[in-house]
Parts: structure tokens; C-alpha cells; sequence
């Protein structure tokens, strides 16, 4: 089959279904904890040892071990008649993950036992109930890390909706058992929370698995394994040459990890609630973020991999182009939907119940913070599989890492010298962000930055205008509409969401005629 714009952004689609699923799920979920726990101490204590637990999440989940697995996969296809060599490196690689996870999870578990015995000398009881909280939380690191690797393997096969709708099914246990716990109190109700987060992730993990195994089985793998013809090989030659990409791959992911976890750290230093503000500001950014910038990355991926694998450099320029183009297109939109209507979003959304006035605005303007950056993670993520289908990971760790000190930097000036609020912790992931981008577009070889450059230019030339004119229609509505909480209120806001889009479908139709022109022009010139 083969690799066009047209394939990949109907693969963005299939990704963006599953997704959309997935992310209204998500947000039922925050919405039942906002209503059943609010944005209290332990909450916030939850929600810093959920990110602590998961640290690792991006290391050898769906971060470094895809991006290395990927095009490493798709290079055995290229060089073989059958993908049987892919399914025995998918197999090696899924035994030694679950081995080595195994390790790791228990040394956690270790640890944190013996800081909770007073070994570390802690004495915070905050900080100590982070401890607990994370060490119940760490077994669900092996089955969401396994998770990923399937939903590698299932991109790599065309097949987008299933592991993007998976996390339903891990959304669907949490909000059951926060429905369960909310009638008790939140101390009392955080570790058998923390419990319920490692059968989520089975539950997700358990999704994947009969259409892993159908793949598998087309490989002929069942059938060698069943003649002696295979075995696994935890130091097999396609194995090891996973080792260095997937050790830069950690560095770069680490580093954003570590920015993840002190943001919960500076924010809880500005503000006892503050975690939980982040939480919820960071999951309504997420929604467009996840919506088309992780779908059309998860789409890009696999036929960028191959088009350059089969030396494809005019196929590539136009997968590359179509993403860049498109990715702008509806992420400008949302970055003027968050500000105009992201505090009358948050208290539609989570207004209810303990989530009172003032959570609704230490959460606004934290996804304010936070919308700075919509743009430039998106960007990151669409320009970054050019670095990963190369088998090129230097940059891209490098990137992380000067993301990382300049986050460090910033929360350090903005929280602990200036003594500006969470909102700050936001604002500083926003700049690192657009400095990431910045450096991978100056690193990338001439033909490649050439169709960067001039993709961002068509795209604001023909998006810029629309924009305006939409956000500039709704905030003439908005201003007759004060914010309130009350029925009547929430039922305008809806009002106003729908105009907005409504709106920017009316302003767009001549950029979406001018990209599908533009994309066209391309196709004819690289032919």
C-alpha cells in the first residue's frame, strides 16, 4: 500500500477518532475527580506521586522505546521478503522490557519503603504521602509500558484507532473507582485510588493484546516457534542495535520527565494546591495537543520511516509538508479557543461540586500559561519523527535537553525569585517548548529546513487572518456574557463554544481550499 498525504491524514483520522474517545473519557474522569475530591492537598498529593509513578512511562513506554522500535522495524521490512525478522525482534524486545521493568518496579517499591521507614530522614507528611501514594502506583508502569509497544507495533501495521482508543478502557476503571471512594473522605480515598490505577492499566494493556497476537500469528511466528525455528534471543543482533537510539531516546524523554515532575514540585512550592491546578489546566491543553498533534506524529511516523528507508526524499518532503501545514491549521484555532474561552470552559467542565471560584481560576490561568505553548509542542512533535526515521536521536536529545535547564531556569526565577504563582510553572514549560522547536529547525539538514520554513509561512500566510476575524466575533459575544456559575451561565458558554467554531469553519473555508491547493501543487511538482 502505498504512502501518500492522502493515506496519512486519513491514518491522523483513524488516530483522531480513537483519540477523541479517549480524551472525552479522560475528561469525564477529571470531571468526576473535580467533583469528588476538588483540588485539596491529597489531591494534589495524588496527582504528584501519579506523575512520579509514571515517570519511566515515557522512557519505556510510548516515548524512546517507540521512536526507536519503529524505524528499526520498518528497516527489517525494507530488507526482507516477510515482516517474520520484525515479529522476532517485536517478541526480544517485549521479554526483555517486561524483565528489565520487573527490576525496576521492585528497586522502586525498595526505596520507597525504606524512606516511609524514616530511612531518607523525611519528615514532610505531604511529602511522605507522595511516597506512599507513587510506591502503590509503580506496578502500573509494566502494563502501561507494554501497552505502548503494542500500539507501536499496530502503527507500524496501519492500524491507529485501537491503540488510540485503548486508554478507554483505563479511564472507564478510574472514574468507577472515584465514584466509588467520593463518599469518604480524600486522605482516606487516595490509596485505594492508587490501587485502582494499576488494574486501569491492565485493562488498557488487555485491549491490545488479541489484535498483538493476530499480527503476530500472520507473521508465522506461532508456526516457527511450534517447528523449533525460533527462539528468544534477549541479545539478538537486531536487538542490541535498538541499545544506543533507545539510550538517547531516554535522555531526551528523561529530560521531560524530570520537567514534568518539578513542575508539580514548583508548583506545589508556589501554592499547596497548585499540582492539582496544573492537572487540570495541562488535561484541557492536552485535548487538542493529543487530538492532532500526537495523531498526525503517530501517523507521520511509520511512512516517513519507510519513504526515507527506500530513499524516498521527494516522498518524504510531501508527508512532511502536509503535516506541518495541517498541524497549523487547527492548532491556531485552539490556541485562541483556550484564551478567549478557557476559563468558561474550565467552569463548564469542572465547576462543580468542591471545584469552587477559586479553583476555577488558579486553573485558568495555569491553561493560559499553558496555551503559550500549544503551538510549539505540536510543532515538536510533528518535526521530530524526521529525526527518528532517520535513526538520527542526537538532536532531538539535545533539544530535550536544553528544554529542561531552560524549564529549570525559568520555574526557578519565576516561582522561588519573583514569587509569582503556579500560572508561572505553565508559562516557563510554554518558553522551553519554543526554544525545543527552535533548535530542532536550525539543526535540521538544508532540503528538511527548507520545507519546514516555507510550510509554516503558507500556513500562517493562509490561517493568520481567519484566526483573528473568529476569535475577534466570539470575544464581541463574550463581552455581553459575564462568567458566572450558575445554570443559565454554563448553557450560554456552550453557546459561545459553538459559535467560536462556528466561526472558524465559516472563516476557514478559503484557507482549507488554499492548503488543499497547496498540498496538490506539491504532489504535481515532486511527480
Amino acid at each position: 500500500m502505498e504512502d501518500t498525504p492522502k493515506r496519512m491524514i486519513q491514518a491522523a483520522g483513524s488516530f483522531f477518532s480513537g483519540t477523541m474517545l479517549s480524551r472525552i473519557s479522560g475528561m469525564l474522569r477529571d470531571i468526576v475527580m473535580a467533583f469528588s475530591f476538588g483540588t485539596g492537598a491529597s489531591v494534589a498529593a495524588f496527582f504528584v506521586a501519579f506523575r512520579f509513578a509514571h515517570l519511566l512511562r515515557r522512557l519505556f513506554g510510548e516515548g524512546a522505546l517507540q521512536v526507536t522500535f519503529v524505524p528499526q522495524f520498518e528497516s527489517l521490512r525494507n530488507q526482507e521478503s516477510s515482516s517474520l525478522r520484525g515479529g522476532v525482534l517485536f517478541i526480544d524486545l517485549y521479554v526483555a522490557l517486561t524483565l528489565i521493568l520487573v527490576l525496576i518496579i521492585s528497586a522502586a517499591i525498595g526505596i520507597c519503603g525504606l524512606l516511609l521507614n524514616g530511612y531518607g530522614g523525611i519528615k514532610s507528611p505531604l511529602a511522605l504521602e507522595v511516597i506512599y501514594l507513587c510506591m502503590l502506583m509503580l506496578p502500573s508502569l509494566l502494563f502501561i509500558s507494554l501497552t505502548s509497544l503494542n500500539a507501536a507495533l499496530l502503527q507500524c501495521e496501519r492500524n491507529y484507532f485501537l491503540p488510540s482508543v485503548a486508554s478507554v478502557a483505563f479511564n472507564a476503571v478510574w472514574i468507577c473507582g472515584a465514584l466509588v471512594l467520593h463518599f469518604g473522605a480524600a486522605d482516606d480515598a487516595m490509596p485505594k485510588l492508587a490501587v485502582c490505577i494499576i488494574l486501569a492499566c491492565f485493562c488498557q494493556w488487555l485491549v491490545t493484546v488479541p489484535k498483538v497476537f493476530s499480527i503476530l500469528r500472520s507473521y508465522g511466528l506461532w508456526e516457527a516457534f511450534r517447528r523449533s525455528t525460533f527462539s528468544i534471543n534477549l541479545f539478538s543482533d537486531d536487538l542490541r542495535k535498538l541499545g544506543i537510539p533507545f539510550l538517547l531516546g531516554i535522555v531526551g524523554i528523561g529530560a521531560a520527565q524530570i520537567n514534568s515532575g518539578c513542575d508539580a514540585l514548583f508548583a506545589s512550592y508556589a501554592d499547596s494546591s497548585g499540582p492539582a491546578y496544573l492537572w487540570y489546566a495541562i488535561r484541557l491543553q492536552q485535548l487538542p495537543l493529543a487530538l492532532f498533534g500526537i495523531a498526525l506524529s503517530g501517523a507521520l511516523l511509520p511512512p516517513l520511516a519507510r519513504a526515507i528507508k527506500g530513499g524516498e526524499a521527494s516522498r518524504s518532503f510531501l508527508l512532511l509538508k502536509t503535516a506541518i501545514m495541517s498541524s497549523v491549521l487547527l492548532i491556531l484555532p485552539m490556541t485562541g479557543l483556550l484564551f478567549l474561552l478557557g476559563q468558561r470552559s474550565i467552569a463548564l467542565l469542572y465547576g462543580y461540586g468542591d471545584f469552587g471560584a477559586s479553583s476555577i481560576l488558579g486553573t485558568t490561568t495555569c491553561l493560559w500559561g499553558y496555551a503559550l505553548g500549544l503551538l510549539p509542542m505540536t510543532l515538536i512533535l510533528v518535526i521530530a519523527p524526521i529525526f527518528y526515521a532517520k535513526g538520527e536521536y542526537r538532536a532531538t536529545t539535545e533539544g530535550s535537553v536544553i528544554s529542561m535547564v531552560l524549564n529549570l531556569f525559568f520555574n526557578g526565577l519565576f516561582v522561588i525569585g519573583f514569587g509569582w504563582g503556579a500560572s508561572s510553572v505553565a508559562v516557563a514549560t510554554s518558553i522551553s517548548s519554543f526554544m525545543n522547536v527552535i533548535y530542532l529547525i536550525v539543526v535540521l539538514e538544508r532540503s528538511m529546513q527548507k520545507v519546514v520554513l516555507e510550510s509554516l509561512k503558507e500556513a500562517f500566510v493562509s490561517v493568520g487572518k481567519p484566526s483573528i476575524l473568529a476569535s475577534g466575533l466570539t470575544l464581541c459575544v463574550m463581552s455581553f456574557v459575564p462568567v458566572g456559575e450558575s445554570f443559565i451561565a454554563k448553557a450560554v458558554y456552550l453557546g459561545e463554544l459553538a459559535l467560536f467554531f462556528g466561526a472558524v469553519f465559516a472563516f476557514f473555508y478559503f484557507p482549507l481550499s488554499y492548503l488543499r491547493k497547496a498540498i496538490q501543487q506539491v504532489c504535481k511538482e515532486m511527480d
